[in-house]
This record gives C-alpha cells, structure tokens and sequence, in this order.
C-alpha cells in the first residue's frame, strides 16, 4: 500500500534536474483562489478555478464543497475534481464525466495525500511540516519534488518526464490550493 511507506525528500540529481519537466503553479490571493499552471515564466499552461465560484470562506462550502476545475487556454474544462467523502477527505478525478483517479488525504495536518489513476500508478505525496522542499513518488518509483516559494502561494514542481501528466498536474494543483486556502 502506497500509503503506508515512509517518503523522505531526496534532492533531484543532475540526470533528474535536466530530464525533468518543470511547472509553476501559482494561486492567486483572492478569496475564491484561482490559480494557474505555467510551463515557463509567463506561459500559461492550464487554469483553475472553484466551479460554483466562491469564495474558500463560504459557509456554503460546509453544504456542498465547490469542485475543483481544470481549464485549458480556451477556458474548455478538462478535469474537474469533487468531493466524495468529508471524512476520510476523499475526492474524484472526472474527465468528460467518467472518473479517472481518486485523491484521498491521509492525515488530519492535511500533509499527506495518495493518488489513484485508472491504468496507472498510484503516489504518495507528502508536505513535511516545517520545510519548503515536498517529496512525491510513485509505484513505479518516478518521482515529483516540489519547492516553495517566493511565497506559499507559489509551488515550483518538477516532474521527471516519465511522470508527465495532466492527471498528475491536476493532483499537484488541487493538492496546492488545499494546502493553500484550508492550512
């Protein structure tokens, strides 16, 4: 089980660091929180935003917590993540209404997180209390770091090519909004 094995930060070596992809992700400080992922400075690749939108400090989201919704440049939705459960904090992926993966939280610091693809590897990713440098990793043993900053708002990710993927993306992102608005 993904869940159980310990996950320490390994600095990417020099193969990782000019193999790998990197990605900024950057939410925005509004309440409602949008955000975007870039592939360079100033390139937006994907967008996100809360469908309804809302702000994080709505007592409406104690009803019904607003999905999480991946756009492209053309505003088109690609995937949208929503709650299931509330405890165990349990959330599906859906692609054109068909779910694809499933990000569950697996500490109550909201610091610990597995993801489920459909057909592909499972991940364990971890945002150890009071550091900036956050570890990811597969079953299949690719790996994702993360580092923050300048702010908290501001998630520079790498991503070993390997492990390229929107649905890896769109985890990472949901995962960085959650830490951002709830922590």
């Amino acid at each position: 089980m993904m869940h159980s094995v310990r996950l320490k930060y390994i600095r990417p070596d020099a193969s990782q660091l000019e193999r790998g992809i990197e990605y900024r992700f950057v939410v925005e400080n509004t309440p409602p929180s949008p955000g975007v992922i870039l592939v360079r400075p100033g390139t937006t690749r994907w967008r996100y935003e809360p469908h309804p939108n809302r702000s994080v400090y709505s007592l409406l989201n104690l009803l019904r917590k607003p999905d999480f919704v991946l756009l492209d440049a053309e505003g088109q939705e690609v995937l949208r993540i929503s709650r299931v459960t509330r405890f165990p904090a349990r959330f599906k992926m859906i692609e054109r209404g068909k779910c694809v993966g499933e990000i569950v939280r697996r500490s109550v610091l909201r610091n610990k997180y597995t993801i489920e693809f459909d057909g592909g590897p499972g991940w364990l990713f971890r945002m150890p209390l009071y550091t900036v440098h956050f570890p990811g990793v597969s079953s299949a043993g690719t790996r994702v770091w993360v580092v923050v900053g300048p702010s908290k708002r501001h998630w520079n990710v790498l991503v070993e090519h390997e492990a390229d993927s929107v649905y890896l993306l769109c985890a990472l992102a949901f995962i960085h909004r959650e830490w951002w608005c709830y922590s």
